[in-house]
């Protein structure tokens, strides 16, 4: 079996405790990190890449031009085939966007989607249709979509990409958003294919108070390698 980590955190755009962002990244010891709001104005490439260093991980790609959401990873992981989409421009509203990439790990590969949704429920239910689009590009077998959604699991675009993917906290309505008055399970981890999911949860503890208005989700997987079915 190959086991991967994958992470969903929307940072605020480091508007908080910088260092407790650092901290809770490092503690994590994730395979891949989806992010959500990373700095996207001055110096935001080496300061998303000085993040990633600090934090013991790699800029993927992401950032200002698409509206904030990014990717990272460990070194354990190869990372290929990354694509950089920018979703459908709402007038008037924040610009949006995805970091999609291949992950091999051990001979085990899957497909992964860092992906931040808006707050206009009719922009949401197409960005999610544009989404699933463009990680089918890949045609891989395993898929993750993991970011802030901005809606809970009880939202049509929610039940949407629950429908064709397995909500890996489904069962667990522990909130994501916000860390100061948490009450809402607005961030997910979603999962396509066979891979099993062993693990799932919502992160909390002093740094997590402090680094941003969001609590992280962490998913644990487990695939068969190439040859085993």
């Amino acid at each position: 079996m190959v086991d991967l980590r994958i992470v969903s955190y929307n940072l605020r755009a480091l508007r908080d405790d910088r260092s407790a962002v650092v901290r809770v990244l490092r503690g994590l010891d994730a395979d891949v990190v989806c992010l959500q709001e990373v700095p996207r104005f001055w110096r935001w490439r080496s300061r998303c890449a000085a993040l990633a260093r600090e934090s013991g991980l790699l800029y993927v790609g992401g950032g200002r031009m698409l509206g904030g959401t990014a990717m990272m990873a460990s070194l354990r992981v190869d990372v290929r085939s990354t694509i950089e989409y920018a979703l459908s421009r709402t007038p008037k509203l924040h610009k949006r966007g995805s970091v999609a990439a291949r992950i091999h790990r051990s001979g085990a590969s899957l497909v992964v989607a860092s992906v931040h949704l808006g707050l206009d429920a009719d922009e949401r239910h197409r960005h999610r249709g544009e989404l699933v689009g463009l990680v089918d590009r890949f045609e891989s077998d395993v898929t993750v979509l993991a970011g802030d959604i901005n809606e809970g699991p009880d939202k049509p675009t929610w039940r949407a990409l629950a429908a064709e993917f397995v909500d890996a906290g489904a069962g667990d309505d522990t909130p994501t958003f916000s860390v100061v008055n948490p009450r809402r399970r607005i961030d997910g981890v979603f999962v396509r294919g066979p891979a099993r999911i062993t693990s799932y949860r919502v992160v909390d503890g002093p740094d997590v108070l402090v680094a941003s208005d969001h609590r992280p989700v962490v998913v644990d997987l487990s695939l068969d390698p190439p040859g085993v079915t």
